[in-house]
């Protein structure tokens, strides 16, 4: 009897493939070292041991086809399956070298960092409680559920930007603290520390990015996922160039309006109301700053804020009350305040800035009210900032159990600032744009007429400068401001610019302009702590064309510039 084709007398014949390894995982690929491959889709020992997530993208094998069937055709196969398509295909995002390992010591330093910045404390992360959830697992974040370690990975990703751990700096200069005065005030490594980071800061973002697309948050309203976008688009604010679309805006507003009824504050707590009324203007001014489709309607601000006065009626009603210094008056002023600069916002786009009426003739009665509208706002911030500063520190009186009575008046402040100058600069720029470009032929008195506006445009742009420069020296010495880095980029533009102009006529800069030069001078280079962008040959330039314009002020006076800080305790009465 024959032996059977598949045995012999030696035993069987192994004419089997033997089964290939697996392939290895992106991370080891990226490294180009030896993987592992776990089965049941395990991580595999490496990827475990750094606690980062192990996929594996599959490679096609084996030699294309020279004529591959069309998917869109099925004729003369009328019983072809066409295959399904890939929706929402991912992204390569690749692990980097650079991106520091996520130790339980290296994310507390990190998000130790946050707790002190304000656009940290956005009701969306408080409702998701992420320090809670990573305390509760010993900042282990592989022990979190997926969105929140998602929300825990963008959070590492924005404190990258404030922390001073060797993973992130390296072996160069570093401050020992978060608020080491010594090494801020003199060191001449701060824009050092800004490039040294920028590796570390992109792969951790990039991590962040990678896992967001894998969960699918922008897709899935949750608290979680919603603070994630916010944090996302935050981390894009910190681009010298920031995307038009804001996609992880969108989403995160997207996500609150459909989470909003569910944990909208009880009545007798306004400040979930409060705060949001703040982080709805930051969003307006945003746009406004880059001429982008505002992403607030009135509707979200009615929903999420409530209705408030107009500047008119807040405006009366600030000079009628002059010697009513109590808390709830000040803060509901405030909301009022900021409430109206988001509406303006919308307004300046709406009716002068924007696509549709940029394509339009420029419409003389949108700029006389908008600038009537700067004037008033002005005149109010005036007024707000004198209630600040003759505001009296009482014991045991704390609005808000999450900061004291006075960071919420230094942060009021500067966001009122912040707030005026984010419209006055957008508008100049653009009545500056219309001039330069020409568009339709225009009468000699129509043309006079528009320089004449673009001159009051310009000097309340001047006046706007010199509040920004005020808030800024209303906080820290020792703050961290990276997502205001564009905004302040073209502030200090401006005030070169104008200085430039001011000196080229042969007049001297007073000791209040030399002042604000300055101002800017430094702020640039506290925010080149944290970017990479602050250092780079332009910036560099900015800096000693602000400071060179100082200078010469002040050797032209022999006036000293006060520069002493606020105080930290007792009667709030900054020297400004």
């Amino acid at each position: 009897m024959a032996p059977s084709s598949s045995t012999s007398q030696f035993g069987p014949i192994e004419n089997a493939k033997k089964s290939r390894k697996p392939p290895s995982c992106d991370p080891c690929r990226a490294r180009r070292v030896l993987c592992h491959p776990q089965p049941g889709g395990a991580a595999c020992p490496r990827c475990a041991e750094k606690e980062i997530i192990c996929t594996t993208t599959p490679t096609a094998r084996g030699r294309p086809r020279k004529n591959p069937p069309r998917q869109g055709s099925s004729i003369g196969r009328p019983h072809q399956t066409i295959p399904s398509l890939v929706l929402h295909p991912q992204p390569n995002f690749g692990t980097s070298v650079d991106c520091p390992e996520l130790s339980p010591e290296f994310v507390a330093h990190c998000l130790e960092g946050l707790s002190p910045n304000p656009l940290f404390h956005h009701p969306l992360i408080s409702a998701a409680a992420i320090m809670s959830e990573i305390r509760a697992v010993s900042f282990q974040l592989h022990l979190l559920p997926p969105q929140t370690r998602v929300l825990a990975l963008c959070s590492i990703a924005g404190g990258s930007l404030l922390a001073f751990h060797k993973s992130v700096l390296g072996d160069g200069p570093r401050p020992k603290s978060f608020d080491d005065n010594d090494f801020f005030s003199s060191s001449p490594d701060i824009l050092g520390c800004g490039v040294r980071r920028a590796a570390a800061c992109r792969a951790l973002r990039a991590e962040a990015l990678k896992a967001a697309w894998e969960v699918g948050i922008i897709l899935s309203p949750s608290n979680e996922n919603a603070a994630s976008c916010y944090l996302l688009d935050l981390l894009e604010q910190t681009d010298q160039i920031s995307s038009a679309g804001r996609p992880w805006a969108t989403a995160y507003l997207a996500h609150a309006r459909a989470l909003a009824p569910n944990w909208r504050p009880p009545s007798g707590l306004p400040w979930g109301e409060f705060f949001w009324t703040a982080f709805l203007m930051h969003e307006g001014l945003i746009s406004a700053r880059g001429r982008t489709p505002a992403i607030i309607t009135a509707q979200d601000q009615l929903f999420f804020c409530g209705p408030e006065r107009s500047l008119e009626t807040l405006l009366e009603s600030l000079e009628s009350s002059a010697n009513n210094a109590s808390v709830s008056l000040l803060w509901t002023s405030i909301k009022s305040y900021m409430f109206n600069v988001t509406t303006l916002a919308r307004q300046l786009l709406d009716q002068i800035t924007g696509d549709v009426p940029r394509s339009n003739p420029l419409s003389e009665v949108a700029v006389l009210n908008f600038l009537n509208s700067l004037s008033k706002l002005h005149s109010t911030l005036s007024l707000l900032l004198d209630r600040i500063d003759g505001f009296t520190i009482v014991p045991g009186i704390d609005p808000s159990p999450d900061a004291s009575i006075e960071v919420l008046l230094i942060t009021a402040a500067y966001g009122g600032c912040h707030g005026f100058g984010g419209l006055a600069l957008p508008f100049y720029r653009e009545l500056q744009y219309r001039e330069a470009c020409g568009g339709a032929p225009q009468s000699d008195r129509t043309q006079g007429r528009l320089r004449a506006l673009k001159m009051q445009a310009h000097d309340m742009a001047v006046v706007a400068g010199r509040e920004l420069a005020r808030g800024i020296r209303y906080l820290p010495k020792i703050h961290y401001a990276p997502v205001h880095w564009i905004t302040i980029r073209a502030w200090a533009e401006f005030v070169a610019e104008d200085a430039d102009m001011v000196t080229a006529d042969g007049a001297p800069l007073d000791a209040e302009a030399a002042r604000d030069l300055v101002t800017f001078a430094d702020e640039l280079k506290m925010l080149g702590y944290s970017l990479d962008a602050a250092s780079t040959p332009e910036t560099l330039a900015l800096i000693e064309r602000l400071e060179g314009h100082a200078n010469r002020a002040l050797v032209s006076m022999f006036l000293p510039i006060d520069y002493e800080a606020k105080p930290s305790t007792g009667t709030y009465h900054p020297q400004r």
